[in-house]
């Protein structure tokens, strides 16, 4: 075992001393030895013999005097088992570490624990595993580890032939260093990296270095994210998935340029492995492993309207009422804290009746103009709620390690008081908050917007099993699930949360939204960075909030160019401090503004079928443009477009003013035609086109069917829709296979109208 000396150590895995082979998995013990660095010289020594570890010691700037360590080898243990033809599992600890006793679905990202057989061949310098498609290759001395797809191409690596000038390694492939585990992946010459959550930087990680750890990011321009997960893709031809809820440092090149280097807190490395040249392959089996998400209610696709904060019954009545009188359909109407009585970062279910009256009612009013009612809540409880005491007494409440009530970490209180936060790896302190949300679906409520979740504290500790040092970035995904389940168990509907914090496994539990971003450009922009980021590593229904949450007030041209954003995504929501309704920022925007929702209502269909598709395959609603064409070079740095679905292809305006705009975008492989002007665009190829308030290029593929309906003028929402008939727009063939309809039932495309489109100049903006 190590002992507190060693802990403060650094171990280099060196040396392949035993293999032993079952029918699905191989067990391999390594020996680490201690390492050290040679002053302000980079790269690390052991105390083998220095040929040996290839340095040259010929070179004048070699220290003459160089002291290493003693070989006292550590003993190590890797374990490799196949899960189906594309996945491996590799999981590294040090020899007797509990890991090796317990299930992988202890920390609850991973829900399956399906194996395949393995292929076993070894030799004196070599250990090769395969479980088909994916092939995994250990030397013995050194230890190093190498990956390979079905055509034997590398696609992974670890790090060790890369050295500075005198031979000393710069990166070793795995490294133990003060209680954490490194592992270090050398990156090829035209490697692109990406994932790791809801990041909104490029969505091209190489140079990047960050933390994957929850934080209330306050903004989208921090640094910190809201949603970091531990997953990952190289264009290489696979993709990883670290099963842990410690917090990992990334470093993509950015401090060893040719470097991957992921660094774990804790000893043990689960590391799941996604082989295949084709990103949504490698998503199917990500999903297969964590779980897919699931198809939201229609409702759920329509427009949706929030303000921070609407204060009275009346005030949302009211604009309920002018939704309709404007002609815009709306679904959902959002209510954020005003519904406590104690409503500053706390959550306790008492309903503020001064300000909203009866609950049940003012639901049945909301619903007689055709709404939903979304509620806000989060984990948190003030001290100066009622509940707060009964709470603490029951042992419902996350203690610190001296067992007192810890309190709320990363997040500023209004008044200074520390909040407390529900322990939701307590079976009891679960139920009691799920059963809280009974009398508020029982009178209707139709979805909870589960904001913060990321304050669980530093020396916080949850009533789990799981060490301490994963409870941070796993309590989200505790928060969210002990919600969306509550939903599920108590109305026997598909259930809907409206997420804001997450780590792997979130996308089981839609949807999120990205955040409390800044109503300026840059806040869009890095807006759909985040999502396209998350799409790749939590693959599900993501949206965000049109106009931003917060920053300079907002304006009209702003306004329109996020609401058309809004329209061609997953989910639509309108919210911030101040109002989001059209009808606040001029004549000329609300116009437009209202013709893009009345767009969205239009292409209900296409996004039911895009939905259903997409849970199916385990793929996300909103697509970088990599996901879909992977062996295009350009593709791969898009990350100001998107697809929405497979077949539309959305290039949003990023601009706040009002004139028209310059808009250069790129045309992936095809033939490509604009939904709305009929414009035609040849692939792999970048077009600039002078975009108008009024419009947003919306490509469709060549060769795709587009399933659309006619919206009323005194449409409300999609529950006036529900019979409208389709109209199948078909953009270079004359039909479809069988559509999902509204009510779950299939029909054939020859009962629907079918609409080929082959002028290229025809105008298609209305139904």
């Amino acid at each position: 075992m190590r002992n507190s000396t060693a802990e403060q150590q650094t171990f280099l895995l060196k040396r392949v001393t035993h293999v032993a082979s079952g029918s699905t998995d191989v067990v391999l013990d390594i020996e680490a030895y201690p390492a050290v660095t040679l002053g302000a010289m980079p790269g690390w020594l052991t105390g083998e013999p220095l040929h040996e570890q290839g340095v040259e010691t010929e070179m004048p700037n070699l220290p003459r005097e160089i002291v290493v360590p003693p070989v006292t080898p550590w003993s190590w243990r890797l374990l490799i088992s196949g899960r189906d033809e594309v996945t491996l599992r590799l999981l590294l600890a040090p020899r007797q570490d509990p890991v090796f006793d317990q299930d992988e679905r202890t920390l609850g990202i991973v829900t399956s624990t399906t194996t395949c057989p393995l292929t076993f061949r070894e030799d004196d310098d070599r250990v090769e595993v395969s479980s088909g498609t994916a092939q995994v290759v250990i030397t013995r001395n050194p230890f190093t580890l190498t990956v390979l797809d079905g055509e034997d191409r590398v696609v992974l690596r670890t790090s060790d032939r890369l050295r500075q000038v005198a031979g000393l390694p710069m990166a070793p492939g795995v490294v133990s260093t003060g209680g954490d585990v490194h592992l270090n992946l050398e990156l090829a010459a035209d490697e692109s990296i990406y994932g790791f959550g809801e990041q909104f930087g490029r969505v091209e990680k190489n140079s990047q270095s960050f933390v994957l750890h929850c934080d209330d990011a306050l903004g989208t321009g921090t640094g910190l994210a809201y949603k970091p997960v531990p997953v990952w893709h190289s264009s290489t031809g696979y993709a990883a998935l670290l099963n842990t809820g410690a917090d990992v440092r990334v470093d993509v090149g950015h401090h060893r340029p040719s470097v991957l280097s992921l660094g774990v807190a804790g000893d043990v490395l689960d590391l799941f492995l996604f082989v295949s040249p084709q990103p949504a392959a490698r998503l199917g089996a990500y999903t297969d492993l964590t779980g897919r998400s699931h198809v939201p209610p229609l409702w759920a696709f329509g427009y949706w309207m929030g303000r921070c904060r609407y204060h009275s019954r009346e005030e949302m009545l009211a604009v309920s009422a002018e939704m309709s009188e404007r002609g815009i359909p709306c679904d959902v109407l959002h209510l954020d804290p005003d519904w406590l009585v104690v409503d500053r970062l706390n959550t306790d279910f008492i309903w503020n009746e001064e300000r909203f009256g009866n609950r049940a009612d003012f639901v049945a009013e909301l619903a007689d103009q055709g709404r939903r009612l979304s509620l806000w809540e989060l984990p948190y409880l003030d001290p100066a709620s009622p509940r707060y005491a009964e709470l603490e007494a029951a042992g419902y409440l996350v203690t610190d390690t001296n067992g007192a009530t810890a309190h709320l970490e990363g997040t500023p209180t209004p008044d200074g008081r520390p909040r407390a936060l529900l322990d939701f790896a307590n079976p009891a302190a679960r139920r009691w908050w799920q059963e809280q949300h009974r009398s508020f679906l029982e009178d209707g409520v139709a979805v909870f917007k589960t904001d913060f979740g990321e304050g669980f504290p530093s020396r916080g500790v949850a009533a789990s099993d799981v060490p301490r040092r994963h409870h941070h970035n796993l309590y989200p995904l505790w928060y969210n699930a002990a919600v969306s389940e509550a939903i599920g168990e108590l109305t026997g509907r598909t259930p809907l949360v409206w997420g804001r914090s997450g780590w792997a496994g979130s996308h089981r539990y839609p949807g999120q939204w990205g955040g409390d971003a800044e109503s300026t450009v840059a806040g869009m922009q890095a807006t759909v960075r985040g999502g396209l980021s998350y799409a790749l590593s939590a693959p599900g229904f993501w949206s965000h909030d049109i106009g931003g949450f917060f920053g300079p007030e907002l304006t009209p041209g702003l306004y329109v160019r996020w609401t058309q954003l809004g329209a061609l995504s997953p989910l639509m929501r309108a919210h911030g401090l101040r109002p989001r309704e059209p009808w606040h920022f001029g004549e000329e925007a609300f116009e437009v503004a209202r013709t893009w929702i009345r767009r969205r209502y239009q292409l209900l269909p296409y996004l039911w079928q895009a939905a259903h598709q997409s849970v199916a395959a385990g793929l996300p609603m909103m697509r970088p443009l990599y996901l879909e064409f992977p062996d295009d070079p350009v593709a791969r740095t898009i990350d100001s477009q998107f697809l929405l679905g497979a077949d539309l292809l959305v290039a949003p305006v990023f601009d706040d003013g009002m004139e028209p705009v310059q808009r250069r975008f790129y045309i992936p492989p095809g033939r490509w035609r604009d939904l709305y002007t009929g414009a035609t665009y040849d692939g792999e190829s970048f077009h600039t086109r002078t975009i108008p308030l009024s419009q947003m290029p919306v490509l469709v593929r060549d060769g795709a069917t587009v399933p659309t309906l006619e919206v009323p003028a005194q449409a409300r929402s999609t529950d006036d829709l529900l019979d409208a008939p389709w109209t199948l727009r078909t953009f270079g063939r004359s039909g479809t296979g069988p559509l999902v309809t509204f009510d779950g039932q299939t029909i054939p495309a020859a009962q629907c109208t079918i609409r080929p489109i082959t002028d290229p100049t025809e105008d298609s903006s209305d139904e």
